[in-house]
């Protein structure tokens, strides 16, 4: 398992019992004490935890958000898979909205041959597609946030309520078992619901670590999207609700 991996496996950890301790995390993931201390560590200079001589304690529970630098090096080909499949649903003069996040940073390296327009309140995926003749990029305005490197504010959120794309791309930090889309900052909830407006045909990217989880502010529910892509393995409620409200479900995985 890659250190990236570990660390978001431990952060799923925290999030469900609030405090970890090293020797029992070194046995689980057959690594040495210091290895763990160093994760733990990690944590704790992003603000997520305290540290305490066995172990450590998760300091701000639903509302802690793991860094971009984290995500961004968790399930790096799952998420190259899920990006190449949300790509083919892009057609030359398309008018799209593109959410912040890595799952949705690595869909915008599929759009390089689209003749498309691109909104968008994420600086990385700006900064991937700027200067692309093909492309016209219009770019969100607001207050930048570190964690989701885009722009997550109110005015952000007004400016995508006067939007009306052709298809809105989005992400989320977890999705629980009742179909619930959330994430740990209310503000970011608040854009991603104008995000989610802004669009005629609804699309969510969410690798399978995000189901099961649950954050501190709901933005949507699976039953708002037109299709979800995600991966072979989901859990069966979510499949039920999928089914239930007939939302098209695109395996990126799926090799048929």
């Amino acid at each position: 398992m890659q250190s990236s991996d570990r660390r978001m496996s431990i952060y799923a950890i925290l999030q469900q019992d609030k405090k970890v301790v090293v020797n029992e995390l070194a046995e689980k993931f057959g690594v040495t004490k210091m290895t763990i201390r160093r994760d733990l560590s990690f944590f704790e200079k992003q603000g997520i935890v305290k540290t305490t001589y066995g172990g450590a304690y998760l300091t701000s529970g639903a509302s802690v958000e793991p860094s971009f630098q984290l995500k961004s090096g968790q399930m790096v080909d799952d998420k190259h898979l899920i990006g190449q499949k949300a790509a083919e649903l892009v057609d030359d003069g398309d008018t799209i909205v593109i959410d912040c996040g890595t799952t949705l940073l690595a869909f915008a390296q599929f759009l390089f041959d689209k003749k498309i327009m691109v909104i968008t309140n994420s600086v990385p995926v700006i900064n991937l597609l700027k200067g692309r003749k093909n492309i016209t990029l219009m770019v969100a305005p607001g207050e930048y946030e570190d964690d989701t490197q885009g722009m997550i504010s109110f005015s952000t959120a007004d400016f995508f309520n006067n939007l009306h794309a052709d298809k809105v791309f989005l992400s989320t930090q977890g999705i629980n078992a009742q179909g619930e889309l959330t994430v740990p900052k209310i503000t970011d909830a608040h854009v991603k619901q104008a995000l989610a407006r802004a669009g005629r045909q609804k699309i969510l990217l969410a690798d399978k670590s995000k189901f099961g989880q649950t954050f501190l502010a709901g933005h949507a529910r699976l039953a708002d999207f037109d299709t979800v892509i995600s991966q072979a393995g989901l859990p069966e409620d979510t499949l039920t609700q999928l089914n239930a409200h007939n939302v098209q479900l695109l395996l990126a995985d799926d090799d048929a």
